[in-house]
């Protein structure tokens, strides 16, 4: 069975794919939106990735919102505002029904002149053809765009991280979701969709008193309006992300993923209940293939499914070029099991502390 479902997640990683071939549509304009709380110290950063961008042929809008900002993120942005497409806005309001960061984006979204909506974090880089690519990629029959991005903790360093093959293995399940129109994951800091498919959806309603939950579960809201959903790993849309190595940050920032579980339609739930139980069922059989007598068939399923996954996982990082982080599926084949578990558990009881509280 579990095979099965891998072939499945493999047909569908392979059917959500952008299509690189020739332009044969009128690229539309685009309005990015990036929502920063207290990020003055990523900023620069950022804002010199926005200078570097290759300019698309429709026009473009970048929309900076500051979400509630106590630090010298206005000052950081003052000199900014009018170049390279740069809008600013100052947001120190509530609106009714929305907390956390959905508030920021809501006031960012109703600015936008646009219909194609593009996202990323304060904490991130952009690269200089990604606004190229989504112009290229969003097609008119293409309602949402999910790309890849990767984990640096400091400039320079490089991308071999068991963070970054753990994000693959997202990646490779949120593109089968998006094939089968059942959405599994996304990630906020790199994803495009239409200003109208919001709207249709209702934005952030019913889904707007969550603090987290402005990528999955927004997606699983706007999933059944959604005409064609894609995902695009090419270098050209590969953000990336800079995270400090702060073990508290990671600690809490799980915990606010995995405590999301009770929001997930029925569906997401079941996958999630059978993923824990079959890593229960991994660390058994590796414990009986370690102090019992050898099981040759057990041995055996467990070559086989290894095989398996590290296939699928080279195949999705041969689409991102990033093959080489496939030497961490060893350590990850025992470490990720045990995180899952521990999360979920953990995650179920809530309590987690928002990275800027």
């Amino acid at each position: 069975m579990y095979l099965v479902f891998l072939a499945r997640v493999y047909s569908g990683l392979k059917h959500s794919v952008a299509n690189h071939g020739v332009i044969n549509h009128k690229p539309e304009p685009i309005s990015v939106i990036i929502a920063a709380k207290n990020e003055a110290h990523n900023l620069p950063a950022l804002l010199s990735s926005i200078a570097q961008l290759e300019i698309p042929e429709a026009d473009y809008e970048i929309i900076i919102v500051s979400d509630h900002s106590t630090d010298d993120t206005t000052q950081v942005i003052a000199n900014w505002i009018g170049q390279f497409g740069i809008r600013f806005i100052d947001f120190q309001d509530q609106i009714p029904g929305l907390t956390g960061k959905k508030a920021a984006l809501q006031k960012g979204i109703e600015q936008a002149q646009y219909d194609i909506l593009a996202f990323t974090d304060a904490d991130c880089q952009i690269p200089p053809n990604w606004l190229l690519e989504i112009s290229r990629s969003m097609t008119p029959e293409v309602d949402y765009m999910l790309g890849y991005s990767t984990i640096y903790h400091t400039v320079g360093e490089g991308d071999l991280k068991l963070v970054n093959f753990e994000r693959s293995i997202y990646y490779t399940l949120a593109a089968a979701g998006l094939a089968w129109r059942k959405p599994i994951t996304a990630s906020a800091c790199n994803m495009i969709y239409r200003k109208s498919l919001f709207e249709h959806a209702g934005g952030f309603s019913g889904i707007g008193h969550i603090l987290s939950g402005d990528d999955d579960l927004l997606l699983i809201k706007m999933m059944p309006y959604t005409k064609k959903a894609i995902y695009n790993p090419s270098p050209d849309m590969q953000i990336s992300c800079y995270e400090d190595n702060d073990l508290s940050r990671i600690y809490h920032k799980n915990i606010r993923r995995a405590s999301k579980f009770r929001f997930h339609p029925p569906y997401l739930k079941r996958l999630s209940a059978a993923i824990f139980l079959y890593f229960i069922l991994f660390y058994t059989a590796l414990m009986l293939l370690l102090f019992t007598k050898m099981n040759y068939l057990l041995l055996a399923a467990i070559v086989l499914k290894s095989a398996a996954e590290l296939f699928i996982s080279q195949n999705s990082l041969a689409l991102a070029g990033k093959t080489h982080l496939g030497i961490l599926y060893f350590p990850q084949i025992l470490i990720f099991p045990l995180q899952f578990i521990f999360y979920a558990v953990r995650g179920s009881l809530g309590k987690y502390r928002w990275k800027q509280d």
